[in-house]
């Protein structure tokens, strides 16, 4: 039932309303009625009715000054003027306030009764529009997580223009459009056991660490200071998108901060190694790719340093930390390029120069000549396809056990010699073309995908770095070459076509980021894919 109050400052005019009208034929009940406006609202506050119906000129408050009071405190509650022909003016002044329903004074009971009907029908209406109502807002909160990484994806690769951002769509999922931001991108190191075969491990271990990274985003102490947004970005990214709430704490710090509370929190509950890259603050939505890319940037570094750590994007104490280890890595490389090319006798005299280092030259001490042969050790082993960490244990306890430098560089040339010689018959052989016939098939069929050489090492059961060295030997390009040449080969096919924008071919073949797709294009054919769709 319906309930209705009746205001008129006549009481004939509410005898005759409430006698004469069929309420409970309509499904109505009048609970209470008033002769001004106060009365009327001192009674609506108590009972606060389905339906109010008044007249308009009354002592103390009037119709109109009861309605623009009910607008702005139940304007739940439906609203019928009962008034006389010369009232016109003050029921378009009601309008204005919303009202829809009106009866003439003096009234026939038919047209009350259709009147209420239509009252009572948009009643209905109007309650089960706010129970879809709400049930669509608990639902698009249930979405936004979604809806807002879906965004933030759309943004990094490039799908708006920096002044076409649509600021309604900001507003929709509470993204602010000119606030600081900064970026944070998670790197997870996947284990070269996870094979695809263990892929559902692998996405289990993803599922751990996205929760991990929400629950600690979740418990951090900055939540006045910053919203976190948690985007699964690609198999091995995620990424940490800071929006600053005001410009007074350092955002960077604050962010390095969390990162390192996250990598603490995924290696004592899974035991994952991973890196963090943090990019640089940036002021608006529409600098955030730029963050990004510096985020991957700082990632750079960690390949030359440590794992498990956070790596801030500082471009010139970036640029000195790869000058500082810029010598031992090339020494490395020139090793282990040697290696793979066979070039016996040079690999050879450049060992004789790190004899000369350690034992005449520079003589470090036995601890640092110590580490010196452990990266040599790992990085060699890393060639062959059949190395282990139960190997690569044995060895380093064995460094560890030698008492002179002497000792240890006599044990580090009879290993390199024998290495060298294994790895020599190993090149020569013809499994080696065969696996790389099987890395061209592989790029072949999923060049579309996310690759990685480390993926297709991991299924063809080979060591990374071996399998980059041979590739390079029988192809005479690096794998990163071939791939990229490969992908835009197609993207060139897809621009003849004429079917596709840009963005929609840089998806098509592998690459995330449109505008890093322009860079190879242009990089390869000397033209970017507009020019070349023209």
């Amino acid at each position: 039932m319906k309930t209705v109050l009746l205001v008129d400052d006549d009481r004939n005019v509410i005898a005759g309303l409430r006698d004469h009208v069929p309420w409970e034929k309509l499904h109505t009940v009048v609970e209470e009625t008033a002769t001004d406006g106060e009365e009327a609202l001192a009674k609506i506050k108590i009972k606060q009715p389905d339906i109010v119906i008044t007249d308009i000129y009354m002592p103390n408050m009037n119709g109109l000054q009861l309605i623009e009071k009910l607008r702005e405190q139940y304007p739940d509650i439906f609203i019928i003027i009962h008034s006389g022909y010369d009232d016109f003016n003050n029921a378009r002044q009601a309008m204005k306030y919303g009202v829809q329903y009106f009866l003439l004074k003096p009234s026939v009971i038919s047209e009350i009764e259709a009147v209420i009907r239509d009252v009572i029908t948009d009643i209905d209406v109007q309650k089960k529009q706010k129970k879809l109502f709400k049930h669509y807002n608990e639902q698009m909160n249930n979405y936004l997580p979604q809806l807002r990484d879906s965004f933030f994806r759309e943004i990094l690769q490039a799908k708006y223009k920096p002044l076409t951002i649509p600021t309604e769509k900001l507003e929709l999922l509470n993204i602010p459009q000119h606030a600081k931001m900064i970026v944070g991108s998670i790197s997870l190191i996947r284990s070269p056991y996870l094979t695809r075969e263990k892929e559902r491990e692998w996405q289990l271990m993803k599922f751990g660490v996205s929760n991990i990274i929400k629950e600690t985003v979740e418990e951090n102490d900055y939540a006045d200071v910053f919203d976190i947004h948690v985007v699964d970005y690609s198999e091995t990214t995620f990424l940490l998108i800071f929006i600053a709430n005001d410009s007074q704490h350092p955002l960077e710090q604050l962010c390095t901060h969390l990162s390192e509370r996250i990598i603490d929190n995924i290696l004592l509950i899974l035991k994952l190694s991973l890196v963090i890259g943090i990019g640089e603050v940036k002021e608006g939505i529409h600098q955030l790719t730029d963050s990004y890319i510096k985020s991957q940037k700082a990632l750079e570094v960690a390949e030359y340093e440590e794992i498990n750590k956070v790596y801030t994007y500082k471009k010139v104490e970036g640029e000195e930390q790869l000058q500082t280890i810029q010598y031992p890595l090339d020494i490395l490389k020139e090793i282990t390029d040697m290696i793979t090319q066979k070039e016996y006798e040079q690999l050879m005299e450049q060992w004789e120069k790190i004899e000369y280092s350690l034992l005449i030259e520079k003589k470090p001490t036995l601890f640092i000549a110590q580490n010196i042969c452990v990266s040599l050790i790992s990085s060699i082993m890393m060639q062959e396809h059949d190395s282990n960490q139960e190997g690569m244990l044995m060895y380093v306890t064995d460094i560890y056990r030698m008492t002179t430098s002497k000792q240890l560089v006599d044990w580090m040339r009879e290993k390199l010699e024998a290495w060298c010689e294994k790895l020599k018959e190993e090149l020569t052989g013809k499994k080696s073309h065969k696996l790389i016939r099987e890395v061209i098939e592989y790029v072949q069929n999923y060049y579309d995908q996310e690759i990685t050489l480390a993926e297709i090492a991991d299924s063809l059961f080979v060591n990374r770095n071996y399998l980059s060295q041979l590739f390079k030997k029988v192809t005479g390009e690096t794998f990163v070459t071939y791939l990229n040449t490969y992908r835009i080969e197609k993207a060139k096919e897809k621009l003849k076509e004429k079917n596709y924008l840009v963005y929609e071919i840089s998806e098509m073949v592998g690459y995330q980021n449109p505008t890093y797709f322009s860079q190879v294009f242009k990089s390869i054919t000397g033209r970017t894919p507009s020019e070349y769709y023209k």
